[in-house]
């Protein structure tokens, strides 16, 4: 998905990562920049375009060969037009999904000299997954079986031989000419995909670098009852903003799980800028 003058690559469906791909295909019709960082309506945006892109996550997304819709048609650029013209700048709203035309997480990124670049995301899921260890291997199984639907007839609906949607979602990112620029993730649950599309706002609109992004103040917003979460840091006239456009709000403290962690490495021109999130263990090495 084109932003601006760069570019989010997720991995596809089954995967959350569309969702941000959708978000910011909308948030190209706003102009974040004249808005401000971090300013009550910059922020409301962004929650305003997430919970679109989630209504469509739920209502669409599952393993690909039972999905009704393409990714192509989700990220169809006439229907993000209709998608976005839903967003009232000055109230929150309660979004539904749309309906295109037919058709425990540990996070790495690694860049090196020859400018080869990895966005890797590992996860069991809770805890430590299903408990059920592979005779033999060591290999613990993961319990993404979660995120099935039971709702007869859904695309997601749980049946043999189908992948559930999931959460795990490395993100990857290249400049105009189409050369590796950042290779980041986000981990957290459903918070994954509402940290790319900051992520790529701060970077896109705001110019600010991996560390920076990562300290700045987050907000999510619960796919399932709409509820937007601040964290503590985030300026005081983002909160009352926000109350004011009609938005649920609970403040939460900085670092709360539900807010995520964040790993990043940045290609400069003859180095690499990296980030690693104090919310969680994590480091920048050099070698």
């Amino acid at each position: 998905m084109r932003y601006r003058e760069l570019n989010l690559h997720e991995i596809p469906p089954n995967g959350q990562g569309i969702a941000a791909q959708m978000a910011l295909g909308m948030l190209r019709r706003f102009d974040l920049r004249a808005e401000g960082l971090d300013s009550a309506q910059t922020v409301h945006l962004q929650i305003e375009a997430m919970k679109l892109a989630f209504a469509d996550l739920h209502a669409h997304i599952a393993d690909p060969r039972s999905m009704c819709v393409t990714a192509a048609e989700l990220l169809d650029a006439a229907y993000l037009d209709k998608r976005a013209r839903l967003i009232d700048p000055h109230k929150a709203s309660v979004p539904r999904a749309g309906a295109p035309r037919g058709g425990g997480t540990v996070y790495l990124a690694a860049a090196d000299a020859q400018g080869c670049m990895v966005s890797l995301i590992q996860s069991n899921y809770y805890a430590f997954g299903s408990g059920v260890v592979v005779p033999g291997t060591g290999i613990s199984m993961h319990t993404r079986g979660w995120n099935f639907s039971l709702q007869s007839g859904h695309p997601n609906e749980v049946g043999p031989g189908k992948r559930p949607l999931h959460t795990i979602i490395p993100g990857f990112v290249t400049d105009a000419t189409g050369a590796p620029h950042m290779a980041f993730g986000v981990m957290g649950g459903f918070m994954q995909a509402q940290g790319h599309v900051q992520f790529m706002c701060r970077m896109a609109d705001f110019e600010q670098n991996p560390q920076a992004m990562i300290d700045a103040p987050r907000f999510m917003v619960s796919p399932l009852d709409g509820i937007v979460k601040l964290e503590s840091h985030m300026p005081a006239s983002v909160a009352e903003g926000l109350l004011a456009r009609g938005h649920r709000i609970e403040l939460h403290p900085t670092g709360h799980f539900d807010f995520g962690a964040a790993q990043a490495v940045l290609a400069a021109r003859d180095h690499h800028v990296g980030g690693s999130d104090g919310r969680r263990d994590g480091q920048v090495v050099g070698f």
